[in-house]
């Protein structure tokens, strides 16, 4: 009875449940920058704090909705809880990390030692030349032919 009156699409119950939001990590002017998306929500609904694992990016995003279609009331609840762990680099200051929301996008900022560069060329050595495929055999590959008679 309700199968055609009532589209989960339109309605939009498949998008929430567990989900994990999309996280942005990037080094810049001295700062380990971490952008999450997290649309829907309000700075409310996020807790950001440093563990001995890192950065932690957590909450539960809720939607309520009521609609009244043909005589007929539906009313539907959904919730969605995230949580994210950012390892931080050693040094990481954690005292002056700066957390800001704004239009679903939740940035931390936490300042960091400036990266000593490691990086380093690595020469190529020539191996042993190959040879085509055909032009001469090892020993091992070398069929010999006997002639019986």
């Amino acid at each position: 009875m309700f199968s055609h009156a009532w589209d989960d699409r339109e309605f939009g119950s498949r998008e929430l449940g567990s989900w994990t939001p999309a996280v942005d990590v990037r080094e810049r002017e001295g700062n380990l920058i971490v952008n999450a998306e997290l649309p829907g929500l309000n700075k409310e609904d996020v807790k950001v704090e440093v563990t001995n694992e890192g950065l932690v990016i957590q909450g539960e995003r809720k939607r309520e909705h009521e609609e009244e279609r043909g005589g007929i009331h539906r009313s539907e609840r959904s919730y969605g809880a995230f949580y994210r762990v950012i390892p931080l680099p050693e040094g990481a200051n954690i005292e002056q990390a700066k957390a800001q929301f704004n239009n679903g996008v939740l940035e931390v900022r936490v300042p960091i030692p400036k990266s000593q560069e490691k990086n380093r060329q690595i020469p190529i050595e020539a191996g042993d030349e190959r040879k085509p495929v055909g032009s001469q055999t090892s020993p091992q590959t070398q069929q010999t032919t006997r002639a019986t008679g």
